[in-house]
């Protein structure tokens, strides 16, 4: 069985990402790591409408002002929606656990966040784009990603 198709998002302030903390539990994929905010689309949503409703349910916040930056294809055949979107230093406080929804958020800087135990498919976004993601950070400009 193909796996569920997927949306996440980088959401960055000027100088650190958001990170969601999963659930230490082993039947999980990537227990107890932590990832970008984001999960599985379910039948009938668009990736967009995914999206919204994984940020809303992870970290209880309305998402209005995203911007799509590429789609992959994973090990087993998933489709995967990556997008970023930008908010000021002051709305990182706006920003909580959803009820029954993993450990803990957090707020990293890229340098924080490559010490920490990541998800795969996050360790290798977060060190393949740094520099673009450090720089996207500062300007709020996202660059064509191939």
């Amino acid at each position: 069985m193909k796996p569920k198709n997927g949306a996440a998002v980088l959401i960055m302030s000027p100088d650190k990402i958001l990170l969601f903390h999963r659930d230490n539990i082993p039947t999980i994929p990537a227990p107890d790591c932590w990832q970008l905010v984001g999960g599985g689309i379910e039948e009938g949503e668009t990736p967009e409408q995914a999206l919204v409703r994984e940020v809303k349910e992870e970290v209880c916040y309305d998402l209005k002002n995203f911007q799509f930056v590429k789609k992959v294809v994973g090990q087993l055949g998933e489709e995967k929606w990556f997008y970023v979107a930008f908010v000021n230093k002051d709305e990182e406080n706006k920003f909580k656990l959803g009820p029954d929804e993993g450990q803990e958020i957090g707020w990293f800087t890229i340098e924080e966040a490559l010490k920490i135990k990541l998800a795969a498919g996050t360790k290798i976004l977060l060190e393949k784009y740094k520099e673009i993601i450090i720089k996207m950070m500062k300007t709020k400009n996202v660059p064509n990603i191939n």
